[in-house]
């Protein structure tokens, strides 16, 4: 590839087609992916679904991603499955401070900070202050170890005992605690707790009801979530490379800084390695499919236009080994990453990121500490330095534009 090439990628026209516009909720049969026209074209009974084709244009119809129960729009996805800051799938360790406050990229008059609330499958310990804004989950029957300042902007739900060894724990509402309470721990409302529970006498809330306490898993790491394999396939197998000029293996060893424009439809890339930097400049609602690993040492810059959305499918590992930037912080909802493989995460240069991040099946590390805009999920994390997620509470209206009503935030 020539060094103008890597340079900036220029669509030469918008060749791909889609199904029938989408109309109501965003779970009915609609396309997986758009379709391409023409010679590129499949016949309508592929990975891309039954029915016409047409132009795309515009900012072109919503992304869908295939889920066990049919295709569903990308932006619904992320606001059914990202209504915590935080989420992890298995058990936590907070091993460095870890804080979390929210905003909305769609309304900078909006002051909120219980929308980011922390997720947590397994149990939690921790060694370092957890402070959230808004409400912990932590589901495990394990329950909370907390060696130190422990702090929740709405409600603590707790799977199993709650143990404060140290510092003291705050609930700005109520707690629910399926076992023993022991230790500094202030509930500002009720504290629910079973019958074979012992609250310590250090315990202080505003009243004490005796009930059964259960915790369901709050962070939804199912496989069917979001297939994003089998996306991963359909988008190789058709996509529109050809009609925007892009070539597959073009990313994949950069020497130099690039820029790739990227209109309405689902294109296809071998994979990324830009340690000098990329910059994804989106006109429309977009896919991108990355096969292989995904190494941003240069940093990422995503440029979205007024109305555009970008679903990035990675097929390997996401690699962030640099301070530079990755995504975009002002409108982090509209920017969607969807990791596919079981391979580590390393964000390890300290980035700032801003994005929602779905990484189910992968650990996630930050060993220098981590600034995000947006949401993260993943398997498990070890965040090694002072981090900070800025939960944006628009993801939570990111299915509006597809027919599903806005998410609530977690209580």
């Amino acid at each position: 590839m020539s060094s103008a090439r890597a340079a900036s990628v220029r669509p030469l026209g918008a060749a791909l087609a889609i199904a029938a516009a989408l109309a109501g909720s965003c779970t009915r049969d609609i396309k997986l992916l758009p379709q391409l026209s023409g010679a590129d074209a499949s016949d309508g009974k592929g990975p891309v679904g039954e029915g016409g084709t047409a132009q795309c244009s515009g900012l072109g119809d919503p992304i869908t991603l295939p889920t066990a129960s049919g295709p569903v729009c990308a932006a619904a996805l992320a606001a059914r499955g990202h209504r915590f800051a935080f989420c992890s799938c298995a058990m936590a360790n907070v091993n460095s401070r870890l804080r979390t406050d929210a905003f909305d990229s769609t309304d900078a008059n909006v002051q909120d900070t219980t929308s980011s609330a922390v997720g947590i499958n397994g149990g939690l310990q921790t060694f370092a202050e957890l402070r959230a804004g808004g409400a912990i989950y932590v589901a495990g029957s394990s329950g909370i170890a907390a060696a130190e300042h422990l702090q929740s902007g709405a409600s603590l739900r707790v799977g199993g005992p709650l143990s404060q060894l140290a510092s003291n724990a705050d609930v700005a509402l109520d707690g629910f605690v399926a076992g023993d309470v022991a230790g500094d721990v202030r509930v500002s409302g009720t504290l629910h707790v079973p019958a074979t529970a012992t609250v310590d006498p250090q315990v202080q809330a505003g009243a004490i009801t005796v009930e059964a306490v259960s915790v369901a898993p709050p962070c939804d790491c199912s496989d069917g979530f979001a297939q994003v394999g089998t996306a991963l396939a359909a988008v190789q197998a058709a996509n529109g490379d050809a009609a925007a000029g892009i070539g597959p293996t073009q990313l994949a060893s950069l020497s130099s800084a690039a820029t790739l424009d990227l209109p309405c439809g689902s294109f296809y890339l071998s994979a990324i390695d830009a340690p000098a930097g990329l910059t994804l400049a989106v006109h429309a609602r977009a896919l991108l499919a990355v096969a292989g690993d995904v190494n941003l040492g240069g940093g990422l810059n995503v440029v979205l236009d007024d109305g555009a959305e970008l679903d990035l499918l990675v097929g390997g590992r996401l690699l962030g080994s640099g301070r530079a930037p990755i995504g975009t912080v002002t409108a982090p909802a509209r920017f969607r990453i969807w990791i596919a493989g079981t391979a580590t995460t390393a964000l390890d240069g300290g980035p700032t990121i801003g994005a929602v991040i779905h990484a189910p099946n992968a650990a996630v590390t930050a060993l220098n500490g981590l600034v995000l805009y947006g949401s993260l999920l993943a398997s498990s994390f070890d965040f090694a330095g002072e981090t900070q997620l800025h939960y944006d509470r628009a993801i939570l209206s990111g299915g509006v534009s597809c027919g599903e009503p806005a998410a609530a935030p977690i209580p």
